[in-house]
């Protein structure tokens, strides 16, 4: 749920190492990780497996991550977090943005890698929150892999999914259901 947002925001922060003077896409293989916790014991890995938007050659970057793509392994499940918490029939979409400094647009002009901090903003359930992410960035040829060099942790209370969250924990009979999501960016961009 969080990890949405933080997935999108780290992103956004990996287009901050993509040369200027081209337009880059976010290809299908790219994913978007979070990690929820149920019952404060038990961890269980999911992904938003559509992911586009891209670069320009201004700097400015936009990640649209499509909600209705989360993956849990159980079908149920995704059912769930599409209407119980994301309300995809309101907010199909979370959306990353963020404006690449000229530095940050020749750091990988000619090759190579970077670790940076970046600030992106992060819309979703209809709320914006600004937060700081560092990406790590890789440019080989002409695509570019943009990681995250840690977790980003997104809360509900940043979104106002609380409700949304107490409702899949109601559903689900769990004890608990962390209000704090790890998110992690694992990005391909292919030159334009």
């Amino acid at each position: 749920m969080r990890a949405l947002l933080i997935a999108t925001t780290l992103m956004t922060a990996a287009f901050v190492a993509l040369p200027a003077q081209a337009d880059w896409s976010i290809n299908d293989t790219s994913r978007i990780g979070f990690v929820s916790i149920k019952n404060n014991v038990i961890g269980e890995n999911n992904a938003f497996q559509r992911v586009s938007g891209g670069i320009s050659d201004t700097g400015a970057v936009t990640v649209n991550i499509d909600l209705t793509s989360v993956e849990t392994g159980v079908g149920i499940r995704n059912e769930r977090l599409q209407k119980m918490l994301f309300d995809v029939a309101n907010f199909p979409q979370a959306r990353v943005s963020a404006q690449l400094s000229d530095d940050q647009l020749m750091t990988l002009k000619s090759g190579g890698s970077v670790a940076e901090f970046v600030s992106v903003s992060v819309a979703l359930h209809g709320n914006t929150v600004s937060k700081q992410v560092e990406l790590a960035a890789i440019k080989t040829g002409d695509t570019i892999q943009v990681t995250t060099t840690q977790p980003v942790v997104i809360t509900a209370s940043e979104f106002g999914l609380e409700a949304g969250v107490a409702a899949l924990q109601q559903i689900a009979g769990l004890n608990a259901i962390s209000r704090s999501i790890p998110v992690t960016v694992d990005l391909q961009l292919s030159e334009d």
